[in-house]
């Protein structure tokens, strides 16, 4: 088996002679998804930024005059909604990218920026913590990746893949018992303070992080292989990674706080 990339997108894109063969005339290059990445990341941290300040005096509303939040609900899931939809979009139709990107970009932003308002009116101090735990787990991995500390390899890809599965049903599963008014799988709570659960919710950062030299060796195998038109393309699935991550050592830090 075959473990090129965890994204259908990237395996489509290989297939595409056309792709390969560039259809602009110019080819991909890591400067051009980097420039790229950085413009969708930043229009991420901006808009989540703004989100966030709009969203903490709502939340302080909620909690001064005993509000249902149901505004702050509804912006923040409505932006989840979207965030999903235009990543299956650029993810199955990669030249869709070029469109949807900066607007994936505003909608985890909103998303974002909601949660981590909610999060800090409860556990305060866990939004720049899993901030700063991304930034430099982002950094660390890509020099891991470019010093060949930590390669791709077919077994990292292979576990990777398993893992990723296993993760998203069991988040599935949770979901589901949510919504049948169940309390979900307790291991992966937050105010679950079990070391098992602790166990668990920093392995699935381990994982989230270790995804980022899965995108990083792609980006670096397409590298004048396909058209530049699909730099976005990659750019995103990047956002899409380090999106994860954040939320990630989100719940993990206010695991940790919840416990002091």
């Amino acid at each position: 088996m075959s473990y090129n990339y965890s994204n259908p997108v990237v395996s489509s894109l290989e297939r595409n002679s056309e792709v390969l063969a560039g259809t602009s005339g110019q080819l991909m290059t890591l400067e051009g998804t980097a420039k790229k990445a950085v413009m969708l990341i930043a229009l991420c941290l901006i808009t989540g930024f703004m989100m966030y300040f709009k969203a903490e005096g709502m939340v302080a509303d909620m909690i001064v005059n005993g509000g249902s939040g149901g505004g702050l609900y509804g912006i923040t899931t409505m932006a989840l909604i979207v965030g999903a939809v235009l990543g299956l979009v650029g993810t199955f139709f990669p030249k869709s990218a070029k469109v949807v990107a900066p607007i994936y970009s505003i909608a985890e932003g909103i998303f974002l920026g909601g949660v981590t308002a909610v999060f800090e009116s409860r556990y305060p101090g866990v939004g720049f913590a899993a901030l700063s735990a991304t930034v430099v787990t982002a950094l660390s991995m890509f020099i891991a990746f470019s010093t060949g500390l930590i390669a791709a390899t077919p077994f990292l890809k292979k576990f990777l893949m398993m893992a990723g599965i296993a993760i998203i049903l069991t988040y599935i599963i949770n979901l589901v018992m949510h919504l049948c008014g169940g309390s979900g799988i307790e291991t992966i709570q937050v105010e679950n303070h079990s070391l098992l659960s602790y166990g668990v919710q920093t392995l699935i950062c381990a994982v989230a992080s270790l995804f980022l030299i899965w995108d990083f060796d792609n980006i670096a195998n397409s590298h004048g292989r396909v058209g530049k038109e699909y730099e976005m393309a990659y750019a995103m699935g990047l956002l899409m990674t380090l999106v994860w991550m954040y939320l990630e050592f989100l719940k993990l830090f206010a695991k940790i706080n919840s416990d002091n």
